[in-house]
């Protein structure tokens, strides 16, 4: 017989992958979270692993209901620990009883029924990865962003690429073709001026997919390589 949610909740210790799959967020969005924000507070293993309790479950279910009216991570964050782990543990208790009836079974990571396989294949492609929402708003980057651009997921999520990314003298033309394309939901490649977070510009050829899950539109997947160096 199942141990009652309460209970299941005051036992909870779980590791960052657990954590993600509970609450939804992917293991990177929730590092750099945990290095730019307070509200999670994982409990160290005498190794250095950290693990996570119910309330950080809690807190990040409440950071999601949030997200989801609208608002952005910097504001969410600013209403600390306490105040969003209460928007959340009725969805906490759902998912932990959820998981609970699931059973831990060995699975073959690579025949595409592993839900982790596909963040850690686009993290593992040799150039820029931003997925981005049917708003356009950016909700997850790869390693190659960062190396690109110089921001991490922290300072982009929420945001929109090309108010970050584009600047002076970033061409108009460029930016309307991307533009028109991701209002119409179609493919596009284009060539941009872009600029890393230290100022200086770059150009670089990007691509940007509709991602659909059969008929539903969940959004964008942009791919970005660097062309040439710039001084313009």
């Amino acid at each position: 017989m199942l141990a009652p949610v309460p209970e299941l909740l005051a036992e909870m210790s779980l590791t960052i992958g657990q954590l993600a799959e509970l609450s939804g967020f992917t293991t990177t969005l929730i590092r750099a979270w945990e290095r730019r924000h307070a509200f999670l507070q994982p409990g160290r293993l005498y190794n250095g692993h950290r693990r996570y309790d119910a309330e950080d479950l809690s807190v990040l279910l409440g950071v999601r209901a949030l997200l989801d009216q609208g608002l952005r991570i910097g504001d969410i964050a600013r209403r600390g620990r306490a105040e969003l782990a209460k928007i959340g543990p009725h969805e906490a208790a759902a998912n932990v009883e959820q998981a609970a009836l699931v059973p831990s079974t060995e699975e073959d990571y690579l025949d595409g029924r592993h839900p982790e396989i596909a963040w850690a294949i686009l993290e593992a492609l040799p150039c820029a990865v931003i997925v981005s929402d049917r708003r356009g708003l950016v909700r997850w980057i790869n390693r190659g962003v960062v190396a690109l651009c110089g921001y991490d997921l922290a300072e982009l999520h929420g945001l929109k690429p090309g108010s970050i990314l584009q600047g002076p003298s970033t061409d108009p033309k460029a930016i309307e073709q991307l533009r028109t394309a991701v209002l119409n939901h179609r493919p596009c490649c284009v060539t941009l001026l872009n600029y890393h977070k230290s100022g200086d510009p770059y150009l670089a050829q990007v691509e940007v997919t509709p991602l659909r899950v059969g008929l539903n539109h969940l959004g964008f997947v942009g791919m970005a390589r660097k062309l040439v160096s710039s001084t313009a």
